[in-house]
């Protein structure tokens, strides 16, 4: 095998592009991430495991988040785990993957590996009938982001998201950017907002993920994290997208109750390692 390091988005795009579309639901997220960084011009470093048949695994971080890591050979994980230079927090990717390398990285680097979170990847393409409550979904503006910070941070904490991506900096330029890219949304009943979503797409047609779902708890139990789902959903449908994803918490039976009966399916489960010094 060989470990391929590139300098910049392009050229990992130009390498790996083709072989992370061919599966591209199940690599949404490193596609999301990847395009969203180009699009952007984020920092990033990234590698591509080639054997004798092609592609084994990609690797992308965009510091100082953790190593994502796409759908691929546990065997090329493992492999590539003992061989990148580079300081990590964690990684996160497919079960198989990431649990592979954080093994690996951990017994070369005297380090821990902890696990962060267990999620599934959930994803539909016909959306199944669901109730609508009072008041509607909506578009957020730029100027509600003081309103919004705050339930962003406390949807980060609740999901369990990697560390840094729960730090305030990190939250509250995600919050920024997706208001500014207009694909933040709120479920509003008057002037209360009842609950927020968020969306990003890996391809133009391919498939958005929805992300950052959130209810406050004065609110719950009233359909409002349905409602905002469904009609997030409905709308990325019916403007194009061939299909939807989002992730959800194992350890949240509340939430993937809900995706499952607006007819998400479960596609494979993913897991962030948290890597400490001994």
């Amino acid at each position: 095998m060989q470990l391929l390091p590139f300098a910049t988005a392009a050229a990992f795009g130009e390498a790996a592009g083709r072989w992370l579309e061919a599966d591209e639901r199940d690599n949404n997220l490193i596609l999301s991430v990847y395009h969203g960084a180009v699009r952007r011009g984020d920092a990033s470093r990234s590698w591509l495991v080639s054997g004798d048949t092609g592609p084994q695994l990609a690797l992308w971080q965009s510091p100082p988040h953790y190593l994502l890591l796409s759908q691929g050979s546990a065997e090329a994980a493992g492999w590539a785990a003992e061989r990148i230079e580079a300081e990590l927090p964690g990684v996160m990717g497919p079960a198989a993957v990431a649990d592979a390398f954080a093994e690996r990285w951990a017994r070369g680097h005297s380090q821990t590996a902890h696990l962060n979170s267990a999620m599934t990847f959930y994803a539909l393409d016909r959306l199944a009938p669901f109730r609508r409550p009072g008041g509607g979904m909506r578009r957020a503006a730029p100027e509600e982001f003081e309103r919004l910070a705050p339930l962003a941070a406390a949807a980060a904490r609740e999901m369990n998201l990697p560390l840094p991506e729960q730090k305030p900096v990190e939250v509250e330029k995600g919050l920024r950017r997706a208001l500014a890219d207009g694909k933040q949304f709120v479920w509003a009943e008057g002037d209360s907002i009842r609950a927020m979503a968020a969306y990003a797409e890996a391809l133009p047609h391919g498939g958005a993920r929805i992300r950052g779902v959130y209810t406050p708890a004065e609110f719950r139990g009233r359909g409002y994290g349905s409602a905002i789902v469904g009609t997030l959903t409905e709308m990325l449908l019916e403007g194009g997208q061939g299909w939807v994803s989002l992730f959800a918490d194992n350890a949240n039976p509340t939430s993937t109750g809900i995706y499952r009966r607006l007819g998400f399916e479960p596609r494979l489960i993913f897991k962030s390692w948290r890597f400490d010094a001994e």
